[in-house]
């Protein structure tokens, strides 16, 4: 049963010029995906207020998501429901607010709406999405048949995979023997190797590489590669030359990565001769990828480098 009002006094959220709530480690993720790429998570969490039940949340949708679903996912949003043990406690989540995409929902800002529901330690939500159909192929026309439902990775699913192209060059460039290569293991298995290496491309320093999953990833994990190269960088001689490595092209995992073609990112530093004297370090992050209660308890997927195996 739906509250009318919203918590931004009581609770302290949900204004601009308040400081918003956000989330704790017993966050609770839904993830919904389009049958054509890239999909909404919902990150929902009860707590006490006044004997009370309050449900806290935000959501987020993939990045370049198509025309098609343009304006779609806050539609989504707003037909969702919450279940407690069963009995649904809320309807409509049009009251949270949307967040960009990320790895931990753990600390995101929050907005929540106080229920009829008695508090009692230990209850977990239940946030159900409609299945929805986005668009209907016209039967061999340009238009594409799209659905939605609650499944896979939602936010972190691939929407439109770009990368900007001003941060790339146009040609590929095939990696050296000397290549620097690092690798990062999920603690569910699986894991994400890079190699790279600095050359110069039209008189600018460019880190050029590609990448590779390691097998034994899960569900969780099969498409957080691009997003632990976000969190990647390049150094050399003590120095950060270059952030983000998630422009670099992905290819089949290999041991040796000598002679592969691979796309290179522009650093903005010009050239020089003590460049090509001094190797780079790829550090890549240490943190937690994936973060969810449900009844069955708490599931923690971490991320760390490892040693070349």
């Amino acid at each position: 049963m739906k509250h009318a009002f919203v918590l931004a006094l009581i609770l302290g959220i949900a204004t601009s010029a308040q400081a918003q709530n956000t989330l704790s480690e017993r966050v609770t993720l839904s993830h919904g995906s389009y049958t054509s790429g890239g999909g909404i998570t919902i990150a929902a969490e009860l707590r006490p207020k006044d004997g009370r039940t309050a449900l806290c949340g935000t959501w987020a949708q993939s990045e370049s998501q198509s025309s098609y679903k343009s304006g779609t996912a806050r539609n989504i949003v707003k037909l969702a429901s919450v279940y407690v043990e069963g009995q649904r406690i809320y309807q409509d989540l049009g009251f949270m607010a949307q967040t960009a995409p990320r790895l931990d929902y753990a600390g995101a800002p929050a907005r929540c709406v106080l229920t009829d529901l008695p508090w009692r330690a230990g209850r977990i939500p239940e946030v159900f999405l409609p299945r929805q159909t986005i668009s209907r192929g016209n039967g061999g026309g340009s238009d594409p048949h799209i659905t939605f439902r609650q499944t896979g990775n939602g936010a972190m699913g691939h929407g439109l995979e770009v990368v900007p192209f001003l941060t790339r060059n146009s040609r590929l460039v095939r990696l050296a023997p000397g290549a620097s290569i690092a690798e990062g293991r999920y603690s569910s298995g699986g894991g994400v190797r890079v190699a790279a290496e600095l050359v110069s491309v039209n008189g600018t320093a460019h880190v050029c590489g590609v990448w590779s999953d390691l097998a034994g990833q899960s569900e969780r994990t099969t498409q957080l590669g691009r997003e632990i190269l976000r969190r990647a960088t390049v150094r050399q001689a003590g120095k950060t030359v270059l952030s983000d490595l998630s422009g670099l092209r992905r290819v089949r995992t290999r041991a040796e990565y000598s002679g592969v073609d691979a796309t290179c990112l522009d650093t903005g530093r010009p050239w020089s001769a003590h460049n090509s004297g001094k190797a780079i370090t790829l550090r890549l992050p240490d943190q937690i990828v994936y973060r969810s209660t449900t009844a069955q308890g708490r599931e923690v997927i971490r991320f760390q480098p490892s040693p070349l195996q």
